[in-house]
Parts: C-alpha cells; structure tokens; sequence
C-alpha cells in the first residue's frame, strides 16, 4: 500500500538533546496545543499535566518516550518520537483506508479506541470517556510497534473488537 499523502515524513531525531526536544515540541505544540485535534467530531484530550522539575507535558512525554521495564522510568524512544508528526493525522484521518480503527473493551471496563497503521507498525491509542453525557475521547499514548508480540496483541484486539 502507498504511504497516504496525509501521512508527513518522520522528524530527525538526531543532534543534540535541546535541539531534538525543541523540534519535537514544536510538533506537539502545533498539533495539539495550537489546533484542536478532533476524533469523530470532538475534542482529543490530553494529560496537560507537569511534573515537578519538568518544563513539559506528561502528554507529549507518552508520544517520545516510553516506560523501562528495568528502572520505571520513562526514556527517550527514537522509533516513537520520530513518528510524532503521524500522531494527529492519524487521528484526524482515521476513516481512511490505511487506518485500522475499532473500539476495543480493555480490562478496568476502560473504553479503548485504536487506530493502527499496520503497514507503517505505528498505533495511536485514544481512551472513549463519558462526562456530562457527552462522549469525549483522551490520548492515552502512541508508538512505533517494533515486535511481533505487540503486532499479535493488536491482530487479537481488532480480531475481538467491539461490533455495534
């Protein structure tokens, strides 16, 4: 399948920290700070919070980086951060053709929306929240699926999704 023309090219990752999470922030800033990301006609809502000692978003912190199984702690993952400009459009697009979408019942009873770019192994994963009787969708996280375990447990979910 031919890379969709809505679909941008990959960010440098490369240089030094500063200049990497600049240019990165610039992204994140321009697609969900700047603009207002829509999924099904409302809102994409994100975690605005900041940590002590921390100059940006736990948001933008779960589209580059990822959790060390090791330590806990979250580091900087290339192959995710260099795929953040797909992020927004994937939402935004994700009635197109190259976009696997469905609803899938995780456990907790949470509500989970994904939107797989199986050809190009990059996931979006937004969470369906009810509030006031409105449906608003929140960006959970998403990444560059590099393993054939986490390409499994996707085929398994979109396999078992929701059907309405």
């Amino acid at each position: 399948m031919t890379r969709p023309d809505w679909l941008p090219e990959l960010v440098s990752v490369n240089g030094d920290w500063s200049s990497i999470l600049a240019r990165l922030y610039a992204i994140f800033t321009a697609d969900f700070k700047d603009q207002t990301c829509t999924f099904q006609g409302s809102a994409v809502e994100w975690d605005q919070r900041i940590t002590s000692g921390d100059n940006y978003e736990a948001g933008f912190w779960h589209l580059t980086t990822k959790t060390d199984r090791r330590s806990g702690d979250r580091l900087f993952d290339p192959r995710r951060a260099e795929r953040l400009p797909w992020c927004s459009p994937t939402i935004r697009n994700s009635s197109h053709a190259a976009v696997k979408a469905w609803e899938y019942l995780e456990s907790g009873n949470r509500r989970r929306v994904y939107l797989w770019l199986d050809e190009w192994d990059y996931v979006v994963i937004l969470e369906k929240r009810t509030r006031e009787h409105t449906v608003r969708h929140f960006l959970v996280t998403a990444f560059h699926v590099d393993g054939d375990s986490t390409r499994r447990s996707l085929s398994r979910k979109y396999t078992e999704r929701q059907r309405s």
